[in-house]
């Protein structure tokens, strides 16, 4: 039986809209809590997922559980297993391929437009975009782009968006996994709140409320192109 697996690093970062999708198609899937399980077999499934989280790659003292990950990962990637990395999953992945993960000049949170390269133009991740991709960000670190890895998404704040690593590997800089419910935990729940208005200050975060109208349909249209294509790429659907 086909099924994918979602790497879940934070539980105010779960598979959200994804899930909506997986279920809409009807994709048997399974989520695992990263810092808490121990990650199966990967070759027992069609696909990996990993979302994002709060922690960096390069602190594996303060997150021991990210050295198996990134074992794990390394035997993904020699499988070739089709893997989709998202914010925190694809610095991990940018991390174990050789490219330089660290704290970027910026935070960037917030509705962005990402630009896709003439690779990405071509990428079969990308068919049916309109030569950019509305995404939202909450990341600090940034990463280099890996050996051998093509850049298929840029902007002007944070160069290395989206890549990828032979056939079917991507690493995404932003996030896709939001749904409604998601954005108001990011927006509303006392910490993050707290969180954003510290780092953006409050005309800021009360614009990224207000873009909220503007954005989040167009942002989910994206996101379901995207998704939809990589699951095309994994034979899931057609």
């Amino acid at each position: 039986m086909q099924r994918i697996l979602v790497l879940q690093h934070e539980q105010e970062d779960p598979k959200g809209y994804l899930g909506e999708l997986l279920e809409a198609h009807s994709i048997t899937h399974d989520v695992i809590e990263v810092e808490k399980a121990t990650l199966p077999d990967p070759s027992t499934y069609t696909a990996v997922i990993a979302l994002g989280g709060s922690q960096h790659v390069y602190a594996e003292q303060a997150y021991p559980y990210l050295v198996q990950e990134k074992a794990w990962l390394r035997t993904i990637v020699a499988q070739e297993i089709p893997y989709l990395g998202i914010c925190l999953g694809a610095q991990l992945l940018a991390d174990v391929l050789g490219g330089q993960v660290r704290q970027h000049i910026m935070t960037e949170i917030g509705f962005f437009d990402v630009q896709l390269t003439s690779s990405g133009q071509q990428d079969p991740l990308f068919a049916g975009l309109p030569g950019y991709q509305k995404v939202f960000h909450w990341h600090e670190d940034t990463f280099d782009l890996p050996p051998g890895a093509r850049l298929l998404a840029t902007s002007a704040n944070t160069e290395n968006q989206a890549f990828r690593h032979g056939r079917c590997a991507y690493g995404l800089q932003y996030h896709i996994e939001l749904d409604h419910d998601t954005l108001n935990t990011w927006l509303y729940h006392p910490s993050m709140k707290e969180s954003m208005i510290a780092i953006l200050g409050i005309s800021a975060y009360q614009k990224i409320e207000k873009e909220r109208e503007i954005h989040f349909s167009i942002y989910q249209q994206h996101t379901k192109m995207l998704f939809e294509n990589f699951l095309r790429i994994c034979n899931l659907i057609h």
